[in-house]
C-alpha cells in the first residue's frame, strides 16, 4: 500500500502545482487567439551574460482583445528578462471576447544568436 500512496500523492502534487497551459475558454491555445504576439525582445544585458530563466506571465485581456495589463504570476528569477516579458506580453492582441486572462509561459535559454546589424 505504501508503494501506491507515494506516487499517488506525488502526482497529486505535481498536478496542483503545475502551471496551467496557456487556453482560451474552450480549450484552444491562447496563441491560436492572439491576432498579434511579438515575441519577448531579449536584452543586451541578458544577452551578454547569458541570462536564463523560466517563468509565468498572467495577460489580463479588455473585451476589445487589447492587453489590459501583464504581470509576473512566477518571475523568471532576472528583473530584466520579467520585464521584457512584460514588455512583449503588453502588446499582445487578441481576438475580441475570446478571452479575459491568460497565464503565458516563458523560458529564456541563454543561447542567444548575435544581434542582427540593422
Amino acid at each position: 500500500m505504501k508503494h501506491f500512496v507515494v506516487p499517488a500523492l506525488l502526482a497529486f502534487a505535481a498536478a496542483a502545482f503545475a502551471t496551467p497551459p496557456p487556453v482560451g475558454p474552450h480549450g484552444e491555445p491562447a496563441r491560436k487567439l492572439a491576432i498579434y504576439a511579438p515575441r519577448p525582445k531579449v536584452p543586451a544585458e541578458a544577452r551578454a551574460r547569458h541570462l536564463t530563466g523560466a517563468g509565468v506571465c498572467v495577460v489580463h485581456v479588455r473585451p476589445d482583445g487589447t492587453v489590459e495589463r501583464a504581470e509576473m504570476l512566477q518571475s523568471t528569477g532576472q528583473p530584466v528578462l520579467d520585464k521584457a516579458s512584460i514588455d512583449a506580453f503588453s502588446r499582445w492582441r487578441f481576438v475580441p471576447g475570446s478571452v479575459k486572462k491568460v497565464n503565458i509561459p516563458i523560458r529564456y535559454t541563454g543561447n542567444y544568436t548575435k544581434p542582427r546589424k540593422t
